[in-house]
């Protein structure tokens, strides 16, 4: 093999399924491979370092030479041993095909443990070439390797076959995210007093995706699924609708700040309230200068509610701070701020409006 082997080397190791090796192209890890691996090993072949033209010298003062792998033919002609394969580190040689595709253990040591009598290695590569057991594992090699070339093993069809069911989830759950938007957007609620497809009461949700069965075949396939318990995994449930609300939530939130961010300077409204529950909550409206858009515009967002268990001016404020925090909003670009009439918020003295100016004197109240 060519330098070009040290690239493939690197290639085959960034491979998420072949990091569990140090080095797949070492001998030493090819005991126990999976099929992903050997197909990689069976592309690119055994990897030779060319620069080791002689091995250590045993107590015998003998050892490998790099002309092993050249193999005489008797009308003189030269070829390749591809197949042999030698190892630093143990000192052995290997034959890489027989290694990989040998059935039991395999006759003499070539094909598992190595082989390292230099004495009689000329002798042992020799009749290991010319074997029965080793001539087939070569047009096993050969073929195997043409066919990952022309994408035409098996593996290839399963995995043409997983890159479509793949492409299926991927469309289903676009299908779903849309109709969380679409719902969310039009503030309809999501679900019923039945969370099961073609029962009474099952909700907006579990609506639409019997609507869109009606027409669309990949809502169609998946209701087929569904009903025919071919799948458990339906990603239909009040879960996986929660989640999509909250990723929706966080990336609205996530452009809002960004379109604040390249303003630079914005208001806070700030408001309290009570839940059904009696928590008190601070509902947060940020107003800036929108420049993004085609037309410039002076925008309010709405940025949520946050629990509020200190309902003075001072615990109010810390709130707020610890939230434009959280943002990732500096409070000295705070450039107005606007509350209602009650005192721990607009007071002079105490409230909202005094914690903020103390911190920052160009935020200005209305």
């Amino acid at each position: 093999m060519d330098s070009s082997s040290d690239k493939n080397n690197m290639d085959a190791s960034s491979d998420g399924n072949v990091s569990f090796w140090p080095d797949i192209f070492d001998p030493r890890n090819w005991d126990a491979l999976d099929s992903k691996t050997i197909d990689i090993l069976v592309e690119n072949g055994p990897k030779r370092d060319l620069t080791i033209k002689k091995g250590r010298k045993d107590k015998n003062k003998r050892c490998f030479s790099s002309i092993f792998y050249t193999r005489v033919l008797p009308n003189g002609e030269k070829c390749d041993r591809d197949w042999l394969v030698y190892s630093r580190e143990l000192d052995k040689v290997f034959c890489f095909c027989c290694k990989l595709f040998r059935k039991g253990h395999g006759k003499g040591h070539l094909p598992s443990e190595g082989f390292n009598d230099w004495a009689h290695i000329s002798i042992r590569i020799r009749e290991h070439e010319t074997s029965a057991e080793h001539v087939l594992n070569m047009v096993t090699w050969y073929d195997l390797r043409l066919r990952l070339q022309k994408h035409q093993t098996i593996n290839c069809v399963a995995q043409r076959q997983l890159e479509k069911e793949k492409d299926h989830w991927r469309k289903v759950l676009f299908r779903i995210l849309l109709m969380v938007k679409f719902l969310a957007k039009h503030n309809l609620a999501f679900r019923g007093t039945n969370s099961t497809l073609y029962q009474d009461n099952n909700g907006n949700f579990l609506g639409l995706v019997e609507m869109l069965a009606e027409f669309d075949p990949i809502i169609q396939e998946h209701v087929r699924r569904i009903t025919n318990n071919e799948t458990h995994v339906h990603y239909l449930g009040h879960g996986i609708q929660n989640e999509l609300i909250h990723l929706l939530a966080s990336a609205i939130k996530s452009e809002i700040i960004k379109k604040i961010k390249e303003a630079k300077y914005f208001s806070i409204i700030l408001d309290c309230s009570p839940d059904a529950s009696h928590q008190e909550q601070m509902s947060l409206i940020i107003r800036y200068f929108n420049a993004s858009s085609t037309f410039v515009s002076i925008e309010e967002s709405f940025l949520g509610f946050l629990d509020v268990n200190d309902t003075t001016g001072q615990g109010l404020f810390d709130v707020l701070q610890e939230e434009l925090r959280n943002l990732d909003l500096d409070i000295d670009d705070v450039r107005g701020q606007s509350y209602d009439n009650g005192a721990n918020m607009k007071g002079k003295n105490n409230g909202v409006q005094r914690k903020l100016l103390d911190k920052n004197p160009r935020a200005f109240y209305s």
